[in-house]
């Protein structure tokens, strides 16, 4: 199974992830936009089990956004490194923390009905207007 590394902007956080996402996609629902400060945020669903910090646990801080999710940034720079799904233990990695490419490339948009306004899709991928079955 390859693994692939990733980081935190000041280097001080990195971990390993399993290069098998249940998926990877562009989710455009407004926590998601204020998490990234971005139109999006781009992520890959893993089982907990195949992310492992591998430094800078000291300075990881979490934010338990609701009963299922808790999201998981360095406290130092900042950086959205991934969210933890609680109730099903599973994470999504913010795929901008990869240090190394993934084997597949995000192929849908979910919760397009609360995309931002001013931003366009310009991609042939599928969009959902909500999380698809």
């Amino acid at each position: 199974m390859k693994k692939l590394k990733g980081s935190c902007l000041c280097r001080q956080v990195s971990f390993e992830v399993a290069d098998e996402f249940i998926f990877l996609g562009y989710c455009h629902c407004s926590e998601c936009r204020k998490w990234t400060g971005s139109a999006f945020a781009t992520g890959g669903m893993v089982p907990a089990s195949a992310l492992t910090l591998t430094a800078g646990s000291e300075v990881v801080r979490h934010y338990r956004k609701s009963v299922q999710t808790e999201l998981v940034f360095c406290g130092q720079c900042g950086s959205s490194l991934y969210s933890r799904k609680l109730l099903v233990d599973r994470c999504i990695v913010r795929l901008g923390t990869l240090d190394d490419t993934p084997t597949r490339a995000p192929n849908v948009h979910i919760y397009c009905a609360s995309k931002a306004p001013w931003y366009e899709i310009m991609d042939a991928l599928p969009q959902y207007d909500e999380l698809p079955e």
